[in-house]
């Protein structure tokens, strides 16, 4: 039986969906200020955010952070599309701080659940991790509407940097915790997979700054992540076979396919973007890397794993409660059978 929150993640990413859908087709009809990078950003915080924040599994002693997060999200999300009706200045910047905040949360929320885990695990560190890039992706995305010029960089940079950190930051490390807990409950052997993973965690950092420090490793970061991430993906390819639904099952080897194909993209213009003879400019880089790894990779991944969690998780909360209730009913049995004879019934009869 589905969850509230189950039920009102799955209804505020539907509605972005249903929203974005709106956008794109106001844009094709230019009837929307938004272009390719615009769209793939709203993406991200009307569909991809709220899909990934129910596989956050952020926790504290009273549950309010979790659910303060998830119903700020929508709010913190209309403020930005507002922020993309306006050109870039202090109106558009104050739309879109609320998104900053949100992303701050989770960061200190992730934060706190590490501290407070007796045994932190990997998945702990990867949502903390998320939170980061979450709130570096609310930077940037601040900085972008505000129209500054963050360290001498210029539109689409600043842009092209929010995306980078809402997709290949939080998305993929919120991913990669999900995978592992995957594994885990599973009983496989998932060496590989915790390597590859501290690779798609760390890596996107390095390459953000590489466009601050040196040139060489911004192409070393980019290299690591086209080969990273296919890694990555093919090893959710691989732990889609362990999945119960096969909807999940179809979402995840799709997703599969989508990053390698988008990665090969990246890859190749990272090289001939070194040597200054790129072979796409960024919009075609957008329109084809940018699609392939949020809509393909990204949506059909978190979809499938969401579509699992949250098939298992009231199963698992239905046999706890149930455990419970034997529990108590052990407790409950007298230890003296005699001394709870009621005193109709013969005493002869249990002393036989």
């Amino acid at each position: 039986m589905p969850t509230r929150r189950m039920e009102f993640t799955a209804f505020t990413a539907l509605s972005g969906a249903l929203v974005w859908a709106g956008l794109a087709g106001l844009a094709g009809l230019r009837r929307a200020p938004l272009g390719v990078i615009d769209l793939l950003l709203l993406f991200a915080v009307l569909v991809v955010v709220p899909l990934g924040l129910g596989l956050t599994r952020l926790r504290d002693r009273t549950g309010m952070m979790a659910k303060l997060a998830m119903a700020f999200q929508p709010l913190a999300a209309l403020g930005v599309v507002v922020a993309f009706w306006h050109r870039p200045g202090v109106v558009a910047a104050a739309c879109s701080v609320p998104w900053l905040v949100l992303g701050i949360g989770v960061a200190m929320a992730g934060a706190g659940n590490l501290y407070r885990s007796a045994k932190p695990s990997l998945p702990d560190l990867a949502i903390v991790l998320a939170g980061v890039d979450f709130a570096f992706a609310g930077g940037g995305l601040v900085v972008s509407r505000a129209g500054w010029y963050a360290m001498g960089f210029h539109e689409p940079i600043v842009l092209l940097t929010s995306v980078h950190f809402h997709y290949s930051g939080f998305a993929v490390a919120v991913l990669a915790g999900a995978a592992i807990r995957l594994g885990e409950r599973r009983g496989l052997s998932v060496r590989l997979l915790r390597g590859i993973v501290w690779l798609v965690l760390f890596l996107p950092f390095l390459l953000a700054a590489g466009f601050v420090i040196s040139p060489v490793l911004r192409l070393l970061a980019a290299l690591g992540l086209a080969l990273s991430l296919p890694v990555f993906a093919g090893c959710l390819f691989w732990l889609g076979r362990y999945l119960d639904q096969a909807v999940a099952r179809i979402y995840v080897r799709l997703g599969a396919v989508a990053a390698w194909t988008a990665m090969g993209l990246a890859g190749a213009y990272a090289v001939t973007d070194c040597v200054a003879r790129p072979f796409l400019t960024l919009p075609g880089m957008a329109s084809t890397h940018g699609v392939l790894n949020g809509v393909g990779f990204v949506l059909c991944s978190t979809l499938a794993f969401w579509i699992e969690e949250n098939a298992i998780e009231p199963a698992t909360r239905a046999e706890v409660s149930l455990r419970r209730v034997v529990g108590g009913i052990a407790r409950k049995r007298p230890i003296d059978v005699a001394s709870h004879v009621p005193e109709f019934v013969a005493r002869e009869f249990y002393d036989r």
